[in-house]
C-alpha cells in the first residue's frame, strides 16, 4: 500500500514503488537517459524521499481535539514552532508536533493563519470587589449587582485569563465565584494578613462577622490592638495558618503607612520576617503589598518572594515624577535579591476614569460588563455617583491636589518601571483588579489595559507573554500544570488571528479560549442582561 507524506514542498502520494510518477515532465534539450542512467536517478530520487520526508509521514490521531497548522508560540521555546499539530485530551495537551493529521472520531479545527499561546494567568484579583458600582447602587439596583457578578468570571475569560490568583479572598467570595458554571482556573491566598487600624482594616468588626479580618498583632503599632482581642490567637504563625487552612497556595501581608499623604498603622520589618518563617515551614509563596520605598526596603529585609505594586511613593514633593536616587537604589536592591514584581500601573491609571468617563465608551467593555451596568454608569445617577467619589477624593487629597497628585503618580509608576526593566527586576503579571474605586478597573479588561501599559513603556512583547504565563506559573509554584504548551500540562489556551510577539493589540484579537481543553468562542462570552 502506498501512504500520503507531507514534504516541505508539498504533500504526495507515494505507490508501492515508493515514488510517484512521472518524475519528470520530459527530457530536457532533446537529451534520452539510457535506463542504466534512469534507474540511478530513481534510486538517488527515493533515497532523497526517504531521507527528507520520513520524519514527516503523517501520525493520525483519533480522539480528542486536533488544532492544525497553527503557529505555536510557548515561552520556554527559543522560536515559534509553525504549522504545529496540537491535540488535546482528557483536558490536557496529548501531543504537539507537525505530522498530526486528525482521524473520522476527533474533532478537527483549523489554526491556519493563526496563533496558539498558553492561557493567561493574572496573578492579582479581588473578585468579591466591585469594579463598577458602589455601595449605595448595589444596594438601590440589586438586579445589577447581580447581572455584574454573573459576568466577572466570563469577562476575565473573555480577556484570555484562564487563571486567576485572588490576593484577599473572603469564603462566600470564593463559594460565589466556584458555583459559577463557566470560570477561569481559580487559586487563592485566603485572607490577606493585615494590622488592626491599618489598611483594609480601618474598622475591625466583631470576631463573628465574615468580613472579620485576618489579624495580625504588631507591637509597634499595640496603640490600635482591639482590647477584646486576645494577643496570643493573632501571632504571625496563626495568621499564616489561618490562610492556609483555607487552600491558599501563598500568603499576603500588607505594608501601606497611607500612600504617603495619611499615617496610618503598618506592618513592621520584625513581624513581616515571622510571616515569612511561617509561610516557608508551611511551604507557601510570600508576597508584601507595597508601594513605597520605605515598604519596598521592608519587604526585601523580610526576604519577600514577591512584591505587589510598583513603586510610586517616595518623600519629597508630591508633584514631582522623577524618580530619586532611593528609588533607583531599591529597585537594584529588588533586582540583587531576585525578588519578583508585580507593577500594577493600572491599579493607579485606573482612576483617571472618575475624572474622564471616555472607557465607558471603549466597545471592549461590552466583554466586561452588562449592558444595563454600562447604562446605568452613562446615566445622571451614574455621574452623581462619579463626582460624589470625585468630592470624596479632593477632599483627602493634600497640596497640590487630587488631579496633579494623580497625573504624578502615574507618571512615577511609568518612570520606576522602565528602571526596573533596564534592572532586569524579574516581573510577574498582576492586575490588582479592581483595586480602585469607581470603574477605571474593569474585570478582564483591566488586564488587558495593563499589558497595553506595559508595551507603553517598553517592555519587550516576549517578556509580557512570558510574565502573563510561565514566569507567573513559576512564581506561584504552579508550572507543572500552567504557562507554557507542553505535553502533560492542563490544555488552557488562546488561538488569536494576531501575531502577540509582533504587536500587543494581538490580544484584542483572541477568538478562542480553551478552558481544560474544551473550546469557549470569544463572542459567546459577551455580556448580557
Amino acid at each position: 500500500m502506498g501512504e500520503f507524506v507531507r514534504s516541505s514542498c508539498r504533500t504526495r502520494y507515494l505507490g508501492r514503488s515508493g515514488v510517484n510518477t512521472p518524475i519528470f515532465g520530459g527530457n530536457p534539450k532533446g537529451a534520452v537517459l539510457s535506463n542504466r542512467l534512469l534507474a540511478r536517478t530513481l534510486t538517488a530520487y527515493i533515497v532523497f524521499l526517504n531521507v527528507g520526508c520520513a520524519a514527516h509521514a503523517q501520525h493520525v490521531v483519533d480522539q480528542g481535539i486536533v488544532i492544525e497548522n497553527v503557529t505555536l508560540i510557548s515561552p520556554e521555546r527559543a522560536a515559534p514552532l509553525r504549522h504545529a499539530d496540537v491535540v488535546l485530551r482528557g483536558g490536557r495537551i496529548a501531543e504537539i508536533g507537525t505530522n498530526l493529521v486528525p482521524g473520522p472520531h476527533a474533532r478537527r479545527i483549523d489554526g491556519s493563519g493563526r496563533f496558539l499561546v498558553p492561557g493567561l494567568i493574572d496573578s492579582h484579583v479581588h473578585v468579591g470587589h466591585s469594579a463598577a458600582l458602589d455601595d449605595d447602587a448595589i444596594e438601590a439596583y440589586p438586579e445589577l449587582w447581580a447581572a455584574y457578578r454573573a459576568q466577572v468570571p466570563r469577562a476575565y475569560l473573555a480577556f484570555g485569563f484562564t487563571s486567576i490568583v485572588d490576593l484577599d479572598l473572603r469564603q462566600s467570595d470564593q463559594a460565589w465565584f466556584g458555583s459559577t458554571p463557566l470560570h477561569p482556573r481559580f487559586y487563592s491566598w485566603g485572607r490577606g494578613i493585615k494590622v488592626a487600624g491599618g489598611y483594609m482594616a480601618f474598622n475591625v468588626p466583631s470576631i463573628s462577622s465574615p468580613n472579620f479580618p485576618n489579624l495580625v498583632y504588631e507591637p509597634k503599632e499595640a496603640e490600635h490592638w482591639p482590647k477584646t482581642l486576645d494577643i496570643g490567637d493573632y501571632t504571625a504563625e496563626r495568621a499564616v495558618s489561618r490562610a492556609a487552612d483555607a487552600g491558599a497556595i501563598c500568603v499576603k501581608a500588607f505594608v501601606e503607612s497611607g500612600f504617603g499623604t495619611f499615617s496610618w498603622p503598618y506592618l513592621h520589618t520584625e513581624t513581616l520576617r515571622k510571616i515569612q518563617t511561617a509561610a516557608r515551614e508551611r511551604k507557601l509563596v510570600f508576597m508584601v503589598h507595597a508601594n513605597s520605598v520605605d515598604s519596598w526596603r521592608s519587604a526585601l529585609d523580610a526576604h519577600a518572594d514577591i512584591i505587589a505594586h510598583g513603586l510610586w511613593v517616595w518623600p519629597g514633593d508630591f508633584g514631582d515624577a522623577m524618580p530619586p536616587p532611593a528609588a533607583s537604589n531599591v529597585i537594584a536592591a529588588a533586582a540583587r535579591a531576585g525578588t519578583r514584581l508585580q507593577p500594577t500601573m493600572q491599579t493607579v491609571a485606573g482612576e483617571r476614569a472618575i475624572l474622564d468617563p471616555s472607557l465607558l465608551n471603549d466597545p471592549r467593555l461590552t466583554m466586561s460588563l452588562p449592558p444595563a451596568v454600562i447604562d446605568y454608569l452613562r446615566s445622571a445617577a451614574g455621574a452623581k455617583a462619579r463626582t460624589a467619589l470625585l468630592d470624596e477624593y479632593r477632599k483627602a487629597s493634600p497640596p497640590p491636589g487630587f488631579e496633579p497628585l494623580l497625573r504624578a503618580a502615574i507618571e512615577r509608576a511609568q518612570a520606576t518601571f522602565k528602571v526596573m526593566l533596564q534592572d532586569h527586576v524579574p516581573l510577574v503579571f498582576g492586575s490588582d483588579t479592581p483595586g480602585v474605586d469607581g470603574f477605571g478597573n474593569p474585570p478582564g479588561l483591566n488586564g488587558r489595559l495593563e499589558l497595553q501599559n506595559w508595551a507603553a513603556a517598553g517592555a519587550p512583547l516576549s517578556l509580557i507573554l512570558r510574565a502573563t504565563t510561565l514566569d507567573n506559573a513559576t512564581a506561584f509554584g504552579l508550572s507543572h500544570e500552567l504557562g507554557s504548551i507542553e505535553v502533560g500540562k492542563r490544555a488552557d489556551l488562546l488561538l488569536l488571528r494576531e501575531n502577540p510577539l509582533a504587536n500587543v493589540s494581538a490580544y484584542d484579537s483572541i477568538e478562542t479560549i480553551f478552558l481544560d481543553g474544551e473550546p469557549i468562542a470569544r463572542e459567546a462570552l459577551r455580556a448580557h442582561n
